[in-house]
């Protein structure tokens, strides 16, 4: 083990366990390196936003896309609107890689 890392233990239910099991495999990872990216992700989110989180199962044919609203939409409706309708528009354009008409 790296010199560079501390040992933490965790409790979670067994079928949480099983599934981190499974997707550490499908990203040829070990469970600890793939619970540790996930928490260094998680540290990198201010705990202050809103994070919107479409939860979709991880499948093949699936692309997850998460969204970070600032919170300064949170209570403009018609802002939140136009800014998600630009984040759409750029999500179409990278996804279909088209470009702006």
């Amino acid at each position: 083990m790296s010199k560079n890392k501390k040992v933490m233990s965790l409790a979670i239910r067994p079928e949480l366990q099983e599934e981190l099991k499974k997707l550490a495999k499908r990203k040829d990872e070990s469970v600890s390196g793939f619970v540790g990216n996930l928490v260094e992700q998680a540290l990198k989110c201010n705990p202050d936003d809103d994070l919107l989180v479409i939860n979709k199962p991880m499948d093949d044919d699936i692309i997850p896309i998460i969204l970070k609203i600032p919170v300064e939409l949170k209570s403009d409706g018609v802002k939140l609107k136009h800014w998600m309708d630009v984040q759409t528009e750029g999500i179409v354009r990278a996804l279909t890689k088209q470009q702006a008409v």
